[in-house]
């Protein structure tokens, strides 16, 4: 089998699948390295003669509670060993605010050259906290697909290739999961909880949503069940479970990897709508739906569903591309179609 290949050489005639895979990797970067671009801690400082690299990142004792203000104001004191501070270009993390002269947080403060996206309600930096949703946004839907499709593809790869009851008991729950929407599952679920956190949206989202890929993973087994190589396997004597894992598994991953990027597309839109809604994670979390939550009671302060909003549909916007491509590409009939009308074609 040589889809591998196929796949990359098909992904090379679609320029648009690889702008957004490349885009989506830069923002995935970008979250991952999110101290180093906004943060109210340096790259690499020295405080009272200590030197810290990173101490965002490893979070020292020494400096719970410090600012980059009481940093940059020790430094400009004359005397002794000079503190000093390098870094990051952004100085506000997600959490902070941003404090006036008199000690009172800048409320709603339009974009500008201290706050690139304004600040929001509590004084807090929107671009740190876009920047930081990011992160949240992105590793969640990670988790959260890679649960839901190792239980999606164990269950379906069973019900099809079992069959018999265990077919039936499958098949009926996922009739049962899939005639409610996933909002209002989710919905219902955080509001049951006393303490709803990210963990429990992530469990909840792939104890309901592992049907998907169970319903396309079943419906693929029992296609390639049927084929010559694995009657010919069995007919040589090979057990059903090394025929389900050596056979029929891996040219079943096909619809795995359509479902993975719609999954994620799911999730990341699930998690900012209940965040919008206020039943999501704990509003201390920076999500990009919790700003926009925001921008409901201030109409006003329009940074507020701007960015976050931008953000979100940029996303959005990516995955589903890769998603159409990766279903053009594994499916075979759809990819001799598109590559024929292709017009670089050769002999066209």
């Amino acid at each position: 089998m040589n889809e591998p290949g196929i796949t990359r050489a098909s992904l090379k005639g679609r320029p648009g699948a690889r702008l957004s895979l490349r885009i989506l990797a830069v923002l995935a970067v970008l979250a991952l390295c999110a101290e180093l671009v906004a943060s109210p801690l340096p790259w690499i400082g020295r405080v009272d003669g200590q030197l810290y690299v990173l101490p965002d990142v490893f979070t020292p004792a020494a400096l719970v509670g410090v600012s980059r203000a009481d940093l940059e104001r020790r430094a400009s004191q004359p005397g002794g060993e000079r503190d000093f501070a390098f870094g990051p270009p952004v100085h506000f993390g997600p959490y902070d605010p941003d404090l006036a002269a008199d000690g009172t947080p800048r409320l709603r403060e339009a974009p500008s050259a201290r706050h690139l996206f304004g600040t929001d309600s509590h004084g807090r930096d929107v671009f740190a906290r876009v920047l930081y949703g990011t992160r949240v946004e992105l590793s969640a839907a990670v988790v959260a697909v890679t649960a839901q499709l190792l239980l999606g593809a164990v269950l379906g790869a069973l019900a099809g290739f079992v069959g018999g009851i265990f077919d039936v008991i499958v098949t009926r729950t996922i009739e049962a999961l899939t005639a409610v929407p996933l909002l209002l599952l989710l919905v219902v679920v955080q509001a049951l909880l006393t303490h709803p956190t990210l963990s429990t949206l992530l469990m909840a989202y792939a104890a309901t949503r592992w049907t998907e890929v169970a319903r396309l993973v079943r419906v693929e087994v029992m296609r390639v069940s049927q084929s010559d190589y694995v009657l010919a396997a069995r007919a040589l004597g090979a057990t059903p479970l090394r025929v389900l894992v050596h056979h029929i598994v891996p040219n079943a991953r096909a619809p795995l990897l359509v479902a993975a990027s719609l999954g994620v597309t799911d999730l990341v839109l699930a998690e900012a709508s209940l965040d919008f809604l206020g039943v999501g994670v704990p509003p201390i979390l920076a999500t990009w739906g919790e700003v926009l939550s925001e921008a409901r009671h201030h109409a006003e302060a329009w940074w507020l569903l701007l960015y976050p909003g931008l953000a979100l549909f940029l996303t959005l916007l990516l995955l589903y591309r890769i998603g159409d491509a990766f279903r053009d590409v594994l499916d075979p009939e759809r990819r001799s179609y598109l590559d024929e009308a292709r017009p670089d074609r050769p002999g066209t």
